[in-house]
């Protein structure tokens, strides 16, 4: 790795050229088709050469192609795709166009209806108010039934055998009793040859030597990354024992700590986490995030940026693991998340199963749950847990839905190093990586659930009031994710270019609108969630009362009659329009009220949502009668949702991203600021 300069300094990016033991030498590389290469990059991060000068991108040990046909990457280099002045003047227009896009719907939108609403001037918003209605009618549906399907599927897969299942399905042995090395070697393996039981299941050791053909599951090596600052032990703890649950942890899965340099106990917790838990995993390693490096944002992705690079170097020199190796998948979680206990069997079937087409494009995502302090949550935190929980559920297992990763997931080592890492200068990590593996393999990356919910905790501190403000500053921080908006935007215009020819830069572009309408369908819902609804409420019920006519009354002129038929009739307005008004007007009233029950209904879910993971939650469930019962804590969340979700909806919500949508006009470079835990020390959290 070397950081280069390319408009910006140290961006972490691949260097094929660096390592002791070099394999990606031009003499030993065969000429492979377009869709097997990626292009090697120079110090400036410039694309170098030609078809002569890539390499495959999965290699077997004697240099050959392997036969894995994966798209090359894309470079969106804007100094290569730009090459015209046209096009130099449409990135500029694309890129201002997008900065500001989000503040006229958001800002425009809002003053014109609220005009609307002084003027008491009917028909000119109905076509739009009813659309936006109905559309938002459908997201309460997909919260409802998503919610419901999701919830049903995590009761599924938590209690399948996904080894006995990868044994069926995949290797075609009924009779899943001893397990068996499908390969002549797996990761970890010293050379002892011996076999060795795990829990209930004998299994030979894992070897170090791979001489490519197909992959078993004994030859996978997971590597856990997680980012930390500040997070107290007993916390961290937690996550490493939930990690611990792999049947396969100390042959098949490594741990990697990505501590920030500014951290004054970094060290010492690496030593003594290194210390206590040696021997439970493969290896037990720690990065440390030197501060300001010029380019990196602190925060969690140019945390991740330098940890991949340092893990890489030691993947390769030490254990001997090339970043074309198919065998290392790399999760990354939050340091105060617990992962499901079955969760790296699941990991290891889906990737195996998969087509090779599709393995190494794949990034896998699990279920966010925000529930493991649901105890202690003051009752605002508790309406944006659960909504935030079963939206991501909903879009899951919504199957048309566009997944993208959120706050932990999965991916193939080939794929992180195929798209350079993570970049170190943008705040929204995860959707920025989704974005990032998509546009690079010209829209070939999907995200693919795993329905084993995480637990993780909503933002805590030592009192009600603070864990409010403390989840407010989470909020205004997710909302600063609509800086994607203009990312996936510029960079499909720059890819697009970059195609060069008109059939595959419009393949292209077909595949990355469900991305970026998903990303302005969220930030849209989310900031007009509080107000538009209540906007275009008042201006039906309160200023068009019986602005809506039966058929049968259209031809009456009497006083109790309709009032828009008499006043049309004053101003000579022909009766079509006052029925396609009238439907307008009774779609849009109805619509409102179904998304409302909608609403309620959905963060109604959450009661049964907890009995789902009660056994994973921090504190004595039990002890609270209302809790325990889940038809009591439906009636209490029922309550609650209809009392406080507003002003939820407002404070966690919407005011976040008015604040994103006005900020993100003049920068897309936005430090991380850390969400409160009870135990971190935040004397310097602001910066981080």
């Amino acid at each position: 790795f070397k950081r280069h300069v390319s408009g910006r300094l140290s961006q972490c990016a691949m260097d094929p050229e660096e390592g002791p033991d070099e394999v990606h030498e031009a003499a030993s590389l065969s000429r492979v088709a377009p869709e097997d290469q990626i292009p090697l990059r120079g110090d400036n991060g410039e694309a170098m050469g030609s078809t002569e000068t890539t390499r495959p991108l999965v290699q077997n040990r004697e240099g050959k192609a392997a036969p894995r046909r994966l798209i090359a990457p894309l470079t969106l280099l804007p100094q290569e795709a730009l090459d015209t002045y046209l096009k130099r003047i449409g990135y500029q227009v694309c890129e201002k166009l997008m900065r500001v896009l989000p503040f006229l719907t958001i800002y425009g939108g809002t003053v014109a209806l609220i005009a609307c609403v002084i003027l008491r001037y009917r028909w000119g918003v109905l076509m739009s108010m009813m659309l936006y209605s109905c559309f938002m009618f459908l997201s309460a549906v997909e919260l409802v039934v998503g919610g419901a399907w999701g919830m049903i599927m995590i009761w599924m897969n938590i209690r399948n055998d996904w080894y006995s299942m990868y044994l069926r399905e995949i290797v075609g042995d009924t009779s899943p009793k001893v397990r068996r090395n499908e390969s002549a070697g797996s990761p970890m393996n010293l050379g002892s040859g011996n076999d060795s039981p795990t829990m209930d299941r004998i299994m030979p050791p894992p070897t170090r030597e791979w001489h490519g053909g197909e992959i078993g599951w004994n030859d996978l090596l997971h590597v856990v990354m997680i980012p930390s600052y500040k997070t107290p032990m007993e916390v961290l703890r937690m996550a490493l024992h939930a990690v611990m649950n792999y049947k396969q942890c100390r042959s098949n899965l490594g741990v990697c700590f990505a501590f920030e340099e500014r951290e004054q106990e970094a060290q010492g917790k690496a030593a003594q986490l290194a210390e206590e838990y040696a021997g439970e995993f493969a290896f037990v390693t720690a990065t440390f995030h030197p501060p300001n490096l010029p380019g990196h944002i602190p925060g969690k992705s140019s945390n991740e940026c330098w940890a991949f690079q340092e893990l890489s170097k030691e993947l390769r020199s030490m254990r001997g693991f090339e970043p074309d190796d198919p065998r290392v998948i790399i999760t990354v979680i939050d340091d105060d998340s617990e992962l499901h206990e079955n969760y790296f069997e699941a990991l290891s079937y889906h990737y195996l199963k998969a087509s090779e087409k599709d393995r190494y494009t794949t990034l896998f995502q699990p279920p966010i749950v925000h529930f493991k302090n649901f105890l202690t949550q003051p009752i605002l935190v508790r309406n944006a847990s659960l909504f935030t929980s079963l939206h991501e559920l909903a879009c899951l297992a919504n199957p048309v839905d566009c997944h993208v990763a959120f706050s932990s997931y999965s991916l193939s080592y080939i794929l992180a190093s195929a798209v350079q890492g993570w970049d170190p200068d943008f705040i929204s990590e995860d959707w920025h990586m989704t974005a990032k593996c998509k546009l690079m393999t010209e829209g070939r990356a999907s995200v693919k659930p795993i329905f084993l919910p995480l637990m993780n905790y909503a933002p805590e501190e030592d009192d009600a009031w603070s864990t409010v403000m403390s989840r407010w500053t989470q909020a205004k921080r997710h909302a600063l994710g609509m800086s994607e908006i203009v990312y996936v935007a510029t960079k499909m215009y720059i890819g697009m270019c970059e195609c060069n020819e008109f059939w595959r830069g419009l393949v292209f572009i077909y595949r990355m609108l469900p991305l970026l309408g998903k990303y302005i369908a969220v930030h849209f819902v989310v900031a007009t969630l509080a107000f538009w609804p209540l906007l275009s409420h008042i201006l039906i019920n309160f200023y068009m009362w019986h602005s809506w006519c039966y058929i049968e009354d259209l031809n009456k002129s009497c006083s109790e009659c309709c009032v828009p038929m008499a006043a049309a009739t004053e101003v000579g307005i022909e009766q079509e329009r006052i029925i396609l008004n009238s439907w307008m007007v009774y779609f849009q009233e109805k619509a409102n009220v179904c998304f409302f029950i909608g609403l309620v209904i959905a963060g109604s879910w959450g009661a049964f949502y907890f009995h789902l993971v009660r056994d994973r939650v921090e504190g004595d469930w039990y002890a609270d009668w209302v809790v325990r019962n889940p038809l009591f804590l439906w009636g209490r969340t029922w309550l609650e949702v209809s009392v406080l979700g507003w002003i939820s909806s407002v404070a966690f919500g919407s005011v976040p991203e008015w604040v994103a949508a006005f900020r993100i006009m003049f920068t897309l470079q936005f430090h991380h600021v850390v969400a409160g835990m009870v135990g971190r020390k935040d004397e310097d959290d602001a910066i981080e």
